[in-house]
């Protein structure tokens, strides 16, 4: 049975489009409750989420507005600044640094001998093989982006006219 898609869906959408038609990425706030208020749908249903996150992928693509719910901290939705996008993705490369870190620091626990079929031992050797590639390969970048957004570094304190 092929899936279908629910046009109530697309409506609802279509309904938070016309009613946030304005939106630049400016750091307002859209208040859930104003969001529900719309909807007639409270923020814990799945059919709410479904219909937030297809809008605000359209807007992400069609409007260059990105929608973020956690710097919100559950008030709603914040339409970050351009300044605000970069920080963001700044701390998502990261977090995608030490999740491939951790991933692999996992995949290696256990000795191939201890695998029970021929189909993961190799598995995990492309798993290692494609890691290190991605590590070797992105490093040097990933390094520069991380000192490029932190404070610079305080010169020491002069003591006694002495640095």
């Amino acid at each position: 049975m092929p899936f279908q898609k629910n046009p109530r869906i697309d409506a609802d959408v279509e309904l938070l489009l016309g009613r946030f038609r304005d939106l630049i990425p400016d750091g307002r706030l859209i208040a859930h409750e104003e969001i529900e208020g719309l909807l007639k749908l409270t923020r814990k249903q799945s059919r709410y989420r479904t219909i937030t996150a297809k809008w605000r992928r359209i807007l992400l693509t069609e409007q260059r507005v990105f929608l973020d719910g956690r710097s919100a901290t559950g008030a709603g939705f914040i339409a970050l600044t351009p300044d605000e996008m970069i920080r963001y993705s700044n701390k998502r490369v990261r977090q995608v640094g030490r999740i491939l870190r951790k991933a692999i620091q996992v995949a290696s626990l256990p000795d191939p001998s201890e695998l029970k079929s021929s189909e993961m031992r190799n598995y995990q050797a492309r798993l290692f093989v494609a890691c290190e590639q991605l590590t070797r390969t992105h490093k040097a970048v990933l390094v520069d982006l991380t000192k490029a957004l932190q404070p610079p570094r305080q010169l020491p304190r002069a003591v006694n006219g002495h640095a």
